[in-house]
Protein backbone atom coordinates (compact mmCIF):
# COMPACT_ATOMS: atom_id res chain seq x y z
CA UNK A 1 0.00 0.00 0.00
CA UNK A 2 1.33 3.68 -1.02
CA UNK A 3 1.26 6.11 1.77
CA UNK A 4 -0.15 9.32 0.20
CA UNK A 5 0.37 13.12 1.31
CA UNK A 6 -2.08 15.70 0.76
CA UNK A 7 0.01 18.44 -0.85
CA UNK A 8 -1.73 21.75 -1.96
CA UNK A 9 -5.16 19.96 -2.18
CA UNK A 10 -3.09 17.17 -4.48
CA UNK A 11 -2.79 13.95 -3.23
CA UNK A 12 1.14 12.57 -3.88
CA UNK A 13 2.95 9.94 -2.85
CA UNK A 14 6.34 10.37 -1.64
CA UNK A 15 9.51 8.60 -2.44
CA UNK A 16 11.10 8.72 0.69
CA UNK A 17 10.22 9.39 4.53
CA UNK A 18 12.56 11.11 6.56
CA UNK A 19 12.45 11.87 10.46
CA UNK A 20 14.69 14.31 12.45
CA UNK A 21 16.40 12.30 15.55
CA UNK A 22 18.28 13.93 17.95
CA UNK A 23 19.31 16.19 15.24
CA UNK A 24 20.18 13.96 12.79
CA UNK A 25 17.77 12.82 9.95
CA UNK A 26 16.91 9.74 9.52
CA UNK A 27 14.97 7.10 6.73
CA UNK A 28 12.12 5.95 8.13
CA UNK A 29 11.55 1.99 7.64
CA UNK A 30 7.94 1.91 9.20
CA UNK A 31 5.30 3.96 9.84
CA UNK A 32 2.89 2.60 13.21
CA UNK A 33 -0.43 3.64 14.68
CA UNK A 34 -2.50 3.24 16.90
CA UNK A 35 -5.62 1.07 16.99
CA UNK A 36 -8.08 -0.03 19.16
CA UNK A 37 -5.13 0.51 21.97
CA UNK A 38 -2.22 -1.53 19.84
CA UNK A 39 0.58 -0.23 17.93
CA UNK A 40 0.13 -1.45 14.84
CA UNK A 41 1.95 -1.16 11.28
CA UNK A 42 -0.17 1.67 9.10
CA UNK A 43 -0.67 -0.91 6.15
CA UNK A 44 -2.17 -2.94 8.11
CA UNK A 45 -4.86 -0.58 9.48
CA UNK A 46 -5.44 1.91 6.75
CA UNK A 47 -8.52 0.23 4.80
CA UNK A 48 -8.39 0.26 0.92
CA UNK A 49 -10.96 -1.51 -1.36
CA UNK A 50 -11.33 -4.43 -3.51
CA UNK A 51 -13.80 -6.34 -5.87
CA UNK A 52 -16.33 -8.61 -3.55
CA UNK A 53 -18.38 -10.67 -4.59
CA UNK A 54 -19.82 -10.88 -8.26
CA UNK A 55 -22.36 -12.54 -10.58
CA UNK A 56 -24.42 -12.18 -13.75
CA UNK A 57 -22.83 -11.81 -16.94
CA UNK A 58 -21.91 -8.38 -17.54
CA UNK A 59 -21.35 -7.65 -13.47
CA UNK A 60 -18.39 -5.92 -13.22
CA UNK A 61 -16.69 -3.61 -10.55
CA UNK A 62 -13.37 -1.34 -11.85
CA UNK A 63 -12.33 1.66 -10.48
CA UNK A 64 -12.37 4.87 -11.92
CA UNK A 65 -10.22 8.42 -10.77
CA UNK A 66 -12.45 9.28 -8.27
CA UNK A 67 -15.31 6.57 -7.55
CA UNK A 68 -15.38 2.64 -7.52
CA UNK A 69 -18.05 1.55 -10.28
CA UNK A 70 -20.40 -1.86 -9.27
CA UNK A 71 -21.78 -2.50 -12.19
CA UNK A 72 -25.21 -5.80 -12.03
CA UNK A 73 -26.15 -7.07 -15.25
CA UNK A 74 -27.22 -10.33 -16.69
CA UNK A 75 -27.87 -10.33 -20.06
CA UNK A 76 -29.16 -13.99 -20.61
CA UNK A 77 -31.15 -14.74 -17.44
CA UNK A 78 -31.87 -11.42 -16.12
CA UNK A 79 -30.46 -10.70 -12.13
CA UNK A 80 -26.85 -9.66 -11.16
CA UNK A 81 -24.92 -8.66 -8.48
CA UNK A 82 -21.50 -6.75 -8.16
CA UNK A 83 -19.92 -5.93 -4.62
CA UNK A 84 -17.05 -3.29 -3.22
CA UNK A 85 -15.70 -4.08 -0.39
CA UNK A 86 -12.70 -3.34 2.10
CA UNK A 87 -9.14 -5.47 2.37
CA UNK A 88 -9.35 -5.67 5.81
CA UNK A 89 -12.37 -5.29 9.08
CA UNK A 90 -12.93 -2.14 10.02
CA UNK A 91 -13.52 -1.78 14.02
CA UNK A 92 -17.04 -0.59 14.68
CA UNK A 93 -17.06 -0.20 18.33
CA UNK A 94 -18.29 3.12 19.74
CA UNK A 95 -18.88 3.76 15.73
CA UNK A 96 -23.25 4.49 15.29
CA UNK A 97 -22.95 5.37 11.49
CA UNK A 98 -21.19 4.04 8.81
CA UNK A 99 -21.94 6.58 5.98
CA UNK A 100 -21.26 5.30 2.17
CA UNK A 101 -21.20 8.60 -0.19
CA UNK A 102 -22.54 6.90 -3.46
CA UNK A 103 -24.58 7.83 -6.44
CA UNK A 104 -27.03 5.22 -7.83
CA UNK A 105 -28.04 4.71 -11.45
CA UNK A 106 -29.94 1.99 -13.38
CA UNK A 107 -32.59 1.68 -15.33
CA UNK A 108 -35.28 0.98 -13.25
CA UNK A 109 -36.48 2.34 -9.46
CA UNK A 110 -37.68 -1.30 -9.15
CA UNK A 111 -36.48 -4.56 -9.04
CA UNK A 112 -33.21 -3.45 -8.25
CA UNK A 113 -30.85 -1.74 -5.48
CA UNK A 114 -27.79 -0.09 -3.98
CA UNK A 115 -27.31 -2.05 -0.87
CA UNK A 116 -24.72 -0.90 1.72
CA UNK A 117 -23.24 -3.47 4.72
CA UNK A 118 -21.43 -4.43 7.82
CA UNK A 119 -20.71 -8.08 7.45
CA UNK A 120 -18.12 -10.95 9.63
CA UNK A 121 -18.02 -12.01 6.01
CA UNK A 122 -15.58 -10.27 3.44
CA UNK A 123 -16.69 -11.93 0.01
CA UNK A 124 -20.24 -12.48 1.19
CA UNK A 125 -23.49 -11.66 -0.86
CA UNK A 126 -25.99 -9.08 -0.47
CA UNK A 127 -28.00 -11.64 1.64
CA UNK A 128 -24.72 -12.40 4.36
CA UNK A 129 -24.80 -9.59 6.35
CA UNK A 130 -24.85 -8.02 10.33
CA UNK A 131 -26.10 -4.53 9.60
CA UNK A 132 -27.32 -3.52 6.01
CA UNK A 133 -29.56 -0.78 4.31
CA UNK A 134 -30.52 -0.48 0.79
CA UNK A 135 -31.57 2.13 -2.08
CA UNK A 136 -33.72 1.60 -5.02
CA UNK A 137 -34.50 4.90 -6.24
CA UNK A 138 -32.14 6.21 -8.82
CA UNK A 139 -30.01 9.15 -7.24
CA UNK A 140 -27.35 11.97 -8.27
CA UNK A 141 -24.01 11.67 -6.07
CA UNK A 142 -25.81 11.50 -2.07
CA UNK A 143 -24.71 9.60 1.18
CA UNK A 144 -26.80 6.97 3.07
CA UNK A 145 -26.22 6.20 6.41
CA UNK A 146 -26.00 2.41 7.93
CA UNK A 147 -26.66 1.89 11.43
CA UNK A 148 -23.92 0.14 13.19
CA UNK A 149 -24.52 1.07 17.20
CA UNK A 150 -25.33 -2.56 17.60
CA UNK A 151 -21.77 -3.73 16.48
CA UNK A 152 -19.04 -3.61 18.22
CA UNK A 153 -15.37 -5.41 16.96
CA UNK A 154 -13.53 -5.42 13.28
CA UNK A 155 -16.39 -5.95 10.68
CA UNK A 156 -16.03 -5.49 6.10
CA UNK A 157 -17.80 -2.84 4.73
CA UNK A 158 -19.69 -3.46 1.51
CA UNK A 159 -20.99 -1.88 -1.26
CA UNK A 160 -23.08 -3.85 -3.60
CA UNK A 161 -25.27 -2.98 -6.81
CA UNK A 162 -27.81 -5.40 -7.06
CA UNK A 163 -30.55 -6.59 -10.08
CA UNK A 164 -33.15 -8.88 -9.46
CA UNK A 165 -35.20 -7.82 -12.44
CA UNK A 166 -35.27 -9.91 -15.83
CA UNK A 167 -32.55 -9.12 -18.74
CA UNK A 168 -34.21 -5.38 -19.30
CA UNK A 169 -32.69 -4.65 -15.57
CA UNK A 170 -29.13 -3.14 -14.94
CA UNK A 171 -28.31 -1.14 -11.84
CA UNK A 172 -24.61 0.65 -11.43
CA UNK A 173 -23.31 2.20 -7.85
CA UNK A 174 -20.64 4.67 -7.96
CA UNK A 175 -19.03 4.67 -4.38
CA UNK A 176 -16.90 7.93 -3.37
CA UNK A 177 -16.17 7.56 0.26
CA UNK A 178 -16.98 5.69 3.62
CA UNK A 179 -17.07 7.64 6.25
CA UNK A 180 -17.09 6.46 10.31
CA UNK A 181 -20.35 8.81 11.69
CA UNK A 182 -18.69 12.00 10.23
CA UNK A 183 -14.52 11.02 9.80
CA UNK A 184 -13.54 10.05 6.60
CA UNK A 185 -11.53 6.30 6.77
CA UNK A 186 -12.07 6.11 2.52
CA UNK A 187 -11.52 8.19 -0.43
CA UNK A 188 -11.90 6.71 -3.66
CA UNK A 189 -9.57 9.70 -5.16
CA UNK A 190 -6.57 9.15 -2.82
CA UNK A 191 -3.68 6.55 -4.35
CA UNK A 192 -3.76 3.32 -3.26
CA UNK A 193 -7.67 3.42 -1.98
CA UNK A 194 -8.06 0.22 -4.53
CA UNK A 195 -5.94 -2.56 -5.11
Amino acid sequence: MALGIKVGGTWKTPNKLSVKVSGNWRAVQQIYAKAGGVWRPIWSIAPTMRKGYVWGSNSYVVKQSDHVECYAYNSSTGGGEAAVVTNIPVDLTGVSYVVFDYALEGSSDIQSDGIFIASSSQMGGAGTFEARTYRGSLTTRTTVSLSVSSLSGPYYLRAHASNNGGVAVWKRVRLYRILLDSKEIWNASAGGSYV
